[in-house]
């Protein structure tokens, strides 16, 4: 057994994980079960010195796992922790060998004393060596369970694995040039099960780096259809550590907007992992908690020698021996063997974090600006390789391409990296992650903080990968999270933290819509009117966006311009700016067009109920603002006063100028504008939107403002508003990004934590205060 080890069982997060945190600081190392049956299974495979237990758990109760614990491995110690004391069970728990008992809510000293007290009165305990008696072997056995580990020959896996080659593709590791590969595999005798790491991580048969996502036709009957192919297949020797990166990949592609491309495939893939018994000299999985594991597997390999042990991880797991293997169950000395080998190579690890990887967020959160990010990232070549050969970089770009005949196309997924140069660049031209010290610095924040917070999971798993791939050799998170923590700690010194899903199939397939009007603004900007070919609403709330589709050219989002008010139609204002945005305006009523969406958070329109309203639009900002302008004029009644600032750059760029005028002579809404430069037509305001807002007069504690425009707008804007009182939670702002996928995938829209396309695009100053990319 691992010296000073300790196993928590209790059913409270809270609890269980706070007690592991302070066993861990205090040096101890900790395993934590949930429920008697999970703690029962590890004590099955692994041996403790103390184990804290909850007397009060689902299913099997703490005094029935006293009872097996006692009879399994007489030799644990084990402390009982209770909410609930009585004599009667306190008086079962200490004829069952509990040594003392802590009512909860525990103190940590209390806990740690009595924990480093009961280490200290333990006397000599079996140990293991590498070296062990094999016994007689058990007999085969008949059935074979989930969460049960078996032993299986040699013999019996290449049998295992040639029958399963005879149903699906069989991708395993081979050597290739001195370096491992995935790749698929012909026979047994390729497969390679005692490697270091592969150049490439399994999730590429996962998430390819190129695929369809959708067909389509151009003409007169244009047609869009998803296309979603998975052949069956099964990945054999992955490690843990690129298990995790799966389960990762699991938790963003199969939960929120869950991706029916990604679902196929993994729900068509078999995984057999392997224990890393010879890990690469730059991998630090132990440190990311990933060198093992005992979830996100069908069946795992444990390399014993003449044998192999296989984990059953999965119903599937359990059909595929049933079906092609013989396997039997392992003698103690076999488990011991497992333990051992584990053991061996977890010593095998030469790099470490410097501390609890739990602190990262907190550390990372504190070190923004700290001079680490512009120095280390001086010789980044941009190049992207690191994020190529990453297993939890999942970013990726659409781009539709045409066949010859310019009738046929195909819409692919391919991927990106958010250390490339283009990667933030929106269409108006602006890059909000332009250089590279902000490209850098978000690719570590994304691997040690922004993942963590958004799926629960390590960003990074510590395989290494980038590390060996990063011509510059600055890319490992490792070193960044060191240096980050030697960073803070310096400054402290100085001045004294596979589910079953069933997605539609139409997450990336838009609906087509009919142009039933168009109407120029400017030469530059025109607005469509839409109305779904299915005869269906569109459903929106002012401020949200959609994904425009001209097959053949591409997608872009797109503010809707038109209230939710408005039956039967839709209407998108556009500027002339890019590829899609070009080909639309180059359109004619009755063409058709592709929309998803509506995608994004909208104007809070619960919050501006009963309110004075201040509405502030600077340019195209007008374009999302006069959703929110014509629903509040539609409901009239449940607003207070209503104020509209307008602003363009000279009077021939004004928009709208019908319901300019409507807007000037309503007696319903205040309305004033003014023009950057004017000219010998011009005869109203002159100067930049900030010169009107002195000029009304507003109750800061009755008004709510929403100000949309470009961003260089938004700071002098949002001085002008706190100059008039008006709380951070009061000050609304819509944010401009790139938002390919328009469902938190693609990654390109991510502000630090955030997505613009998901949470945003409509947030509060108070929540953007927290946000430090955003204004």
């Amino acid at each position: 057994m691992q010296e000073n080890s300790v196993l928590i069982v209790d059913d409270e997060p809270i609890v269980r994980e706070s007690i592991r945190d302070w066993l861990k600081d205090a040096g101890y190392q900790v395993a934590t079960a949930e429920t008697g049956e999970e703690a029962l299974e590890m004590v099955e495979k692994q041996d403790f010195s103390v184990m804290v237990l909850d007397l009060r758990l689902p299913g099997k109760s703490g005094i029935t796992v006293l009872k097996e614990v006692k009879t399994q491995r007489p030799w644990i110690k084990s402390i009982i922790i209770t909410a609930y004391p009585s004599a009667e069970t306190t008086a079962e728990a200490t004829k069952l060998g509990a040594i003392d008992y802590l009512i909860k809510p525990v103190a940590p000293d209390d806990l740690e004393r009595l924990v480093r007290e009961t280490l200290s009165a333990v006397g000599r305990e079996p140990t293991f060596t590498t070296e062990v008696e094999i016994r007689p072997k058990p007999p085969v056995v008949e059935v074979v369970e989930v969460k049960k580990a078996f032993v299986i020959t040699k013999d019996s896996l290449k049998s295992m694995v040639e029958g399963l080659a005879k149903e699906r593709e069989v991708v395993g590791v081979k050597s290739r040039h001195g370096k491992y590969v995935y790749d698929r595999i012909a026979s047994f005798e390729e497969l390679c099960l005692d490697y270091d790491v592969t150049v490439m991580s399994p999730t590429k048969y996962l998430l390819p780096a190129k695929e369809t996502l959708l067909r389509f036709k151009i003409g007169d009957e244009p047609e869009v259809e998803p296309v979603i192919e998975a052949s069956p297949r099964a990945i054999i020797g992955v490690h843990p550590y690129d298990i995790k990166a799966i389960e990762l990949l699991d938790e963003a592609f199969m939960t929120t907007n869950p991706d029916p491309n990604y679902i196929a495939r993994r729900q068509n893939t078999i995984i057999i992992g392997a224990d890393c018994l010879n890990p690469s000299p730059k991998s630090f999985a132990p440190s990311m908690g990933t060198y093992l594991t005992e979830t996100g597997f069908d069946l795992l390999l444990t390399n014993i020698g003449a044998d192999y042990m296989i984990t059953v991880g999965s119903e599937k797991g359990a059909d595929l021996l049933a079906k092609y293997a013989q396997v039997r169950k392992p003698s103690g000395d076999e488990v011991a063997k497992q333990k051992a080998v584990r053991d061996e190579a977890l010593a095998k690890y030469e790099l470490s974090l410097n501390v609890p990887r739990e602190r990262l967020p907190k550390l990372l959160e504190e070190s923004y600006d700290d001079p680490y990010w512009e120095s280390r990232s001086e010789t980044c070549l941009s190049c992207g390789s690191c994020v190529m050969v990453c297993p939890t970089c999942f970013c990726f770009d659409v781009q539709d391409e045409v066949v010859l005949n310019l009738k046929d196309g195909e819409r692919l997924r391919q991927w990106d990296g958010c250390v490339l140069v283009d990667f933030a660049k929106v269409a108006t031209g602006e890059n909000f992650r332009h250089d590279k010290a902000s490209r850098f610095r978000h690719r570590i924040y994304r691997k040690g903080k922004y993942i963590l917070e958004r799926y629960g999971k390590v960003g990074c798993v510590g395989c290494g990968r980038c590390a060996t791939a990063c011509l510059a050799e600055i890319a490992s998170p490792l070193e960044a999270f060191n240096a980050i923590a030697e960073s803070v700690q310096a400054k402290e010194a100085a001045m004294r933290t596979i589910r079953e899903v069933k997605p539609e199939t139409e997450l990336y397939a838009p609906r087509l819509a009919e142009v039933v009007k168009i109407d120029e603004l400017t030469p530059n900007e025109k607005v469509f009117e839409f109305r779904f070919k299915d005869g269906k609403e569109l459903g929106h709330r002012p401020g949200q966006f959609v994904e425009v589709s001209i097959m053949g050219t591409g997608e872009s989002p797109i503010s809707i311009s038109s209230s939710p008010t408005k039956d039967g139609t839709f209407q998108l204002a556009v500027r002339n700016v890019g590829n899609v945005t070009n080909a639309l305006h180059a359109l004619e009523r009755g063409a058709m067009v592709g929309i998803r969406g509506p995608f994004g958070n909208g104007f809070p329109l619960e919050a501006l109920d009963g309110r004075d309203v201040l509405l502030i639009a600077g340019g195209i900002g007008l374009f999302p603002l006069r959703s929110l302008v014509q629903y509040i004029l539609d409901r009239r009644s449940s607003f207070g006063k209503v104020i509209l600032l307008f602003g363009a750059r000279s009077p021939a760029e004004r928009l709208f100028l019908d319901e300019l005028d409507l807007w000037s002579r309503s007696p319903e809404i205040e309305f004033q504008e003014t023009v950057d430069k004017g000219d010998e037509s011009w005869k109203g305001n002159v100067g930049v939107i900030t010169t009107l807002i002195p000029k009304v007069d507003i109750d800061p504690g009755k008004t709510m403002a929403v100000v949309v425009g470009p961003p260089i707008m938004y700071r002098f804007v949002i001085g002008e508003l706190k100059k008039k009182g008006l709380a951070d939670e009061n000050i609304i702002l819509s944010l401009e990004r790139r938002m390919k996928c328009g469902v938190g995938k693609c990654g390109h829209c991510q502000i630090n934590g955030v997505y613009v396309c998901q949470e945003g695009p409509v947030f509060t100053l108070a929540q953007l205060r927290n946000i430090r990319e955003a204004v």
